[in-house]
């Protein structure tokens, strides 16, 4: 049985995690290329605000800096993605009000990520701060930190309305529940085994959708069927088999470290923003889109999880070999296929002009777990679908230019 591997390879996503000079070179191409013109886009700040490997504004300085401290916290796969989430919101939120107080955006969009940071981040608040206080100190004495000083106001104003929300989402509900038993139900594959992540993230109030069960996939195969076996059987194939390359794929996408999968996004965002030469507002808007999108696709695939409790590939088949880590969470639907797929969704409509690229990475994202030996194809069908369905739904409502953001889920 010969088992397909995605037609992106490895060292293209690979090196663009890694190697500066490898994003450099491949957003130099896409600009000597020429690129569609977006929103927030002009002929004239194309050139000017566009170089070949970061777009210096702002915002865009802000997520690099939120990335590194989610990583020196070690936060964790879903707080790295809900912090990102608040985070964007409160900078694009801080701009429009910017606008509409005919202030400049960087000093907002600096105040709202600082003040927001050190409410999700309290242990680091000296350093953010910090960091905050030798932007304003480095601005001119001609006006400019002046000009700099009242939008970091204006962006903790907005930021306080977003941390606010932030506290009433309910992403830190505790589970009190019992464990299904049974074969055919997860049971935790730790050691010593541990409560599992995640049962009530399902709960949550989302940001476009109007709750968490709004999506749920439908029932599996039962675990006695012949469909469920050859789902089963399909995996265990791929890891008598597995290749030289999908083990590295199976790596690539795992992101245990540093800014977690949330954070790979992030850098990739921020590739297309720069290569693109958007405007600091369209800049914010896209990456608060791509965040929240991130954060209610992991609502919905979670409610399914503990919907259905499907245990993991190694638990029906002791004989795979796993290239990955388990996650302490049942197999049914794949996250990364929910959430990778969904903003990859997005992505792919916000730059048309990368044909499909994005989606393209998040079907790798998904097709990842399988070579890794930790999820069935069901799981990433069913994950597609509810990528399909968030994305959709985020793309439908959207982030508006002219007003602040609020959480619309229940």
């Amino acid at each position: 049985m010969t088992i397909a591997t995605s037609s992106f390879r490895v060292p293209e996503f690979a090196k663009l995690k890694t190697r500066s000079c490898y994003l450099g070179l491949i957003v130099a191409a896409l600009l000597a290329a020429g690129c569609a013109q977006q929103p927030g886009r002009t002929a004239s700040t194309a050139t000017s605000a566009a170089s070949p490997w970061a777009l210096p504004t702002s915002t865009m300085r802000w997520n690099e800096y939120a990335c590194d401290v989610i990583a020196r916290n070690q936060a964790g796969q879903f707080p790295a993605s809900r912090a990102l989430a608040y985070v964007n919101l409160a900078i694009n939120n801080a701009i429009v009000a910017a606008r509409q107080q005919n202030r400049q955006p960087d000093g907002a969009a600096a105040g709202a990520a600082a003040a927001t940071l050190i409410y999700l981040f309290p242990k680091d608040e000296q350093a953010i701060a910090a960091r905050l206080d030798g932007e304003i100190a480095a601005m001119g004495t001609d006006g400019n930190q002046a000009e700099f000083s009242a939008g970091v106001q204006i962006g903790r104003a907005a930021a306080a309305s977003v941390i606010a929300a932030a506290k009433a989402d309910r992403s830190d509900l505790a589970w009190s529940g019992t464990l299904p038993t049974g074969a055919d139900s997860w049971s935790s594959r730790a050691q010593p085994a541990r409560p599992p992540l995640g049962p009530r993230l399902g709960e949550m109030r989302p940001f476009f959708l109007t709750n968490g069960s709004e999506f749920r996939a439908p029932p599996p195969p039962a675990y006695d069927s012949p469909a469920f076996r050859t789902t089963v059987a399909e995996v265990r194939a791929i890891s008598d088999r597995r290749t030289n390359e999908q083990m590295r794929i199976a790596q690539y996408w795992e992101t245990l470290s540093g800014s977690y999968n949330a954070g790979l996004w992030n850098e990739i965002v921020r590739s297309a923003i720069s290569s693109h030469g958007l405007s600091e507002a369209e800049s914010a808007r896209v990456l608060a889109l791509v965040h929240m999108t991130a954060v209610d696709a992991t609502i919905a695939c979670h409610d399914s999880k503990y919907t259905y409790w499907v245990p993991r590939p190694t638990q029906v088949d002791p004989g795979i070999r796993l290239a990955i880590a388990v996650p302490n969470h049942p197999s049914y639907p794949s996250n990364h296929a929910c959430i990778s797929g969904a903003v990859g969704l997005v992505l792919d409509a916000q730059f048309p002009d990368e044909s499909g690229r994005y989606f393209a990475m998040g079907k790798q994202a998904g097709e990842s777990r399988i070579y890794g030996g930790i999820h069935y194809r069901i799981d990433l069908d069913e994950g597609y679908v509810i990528a399909r369905k968030v994305s959709a739904r985020t793309l439908q409502v959207g982030v508006p230019a002219d007003r602040p953001f609020d959480p619309l889920g229940k």
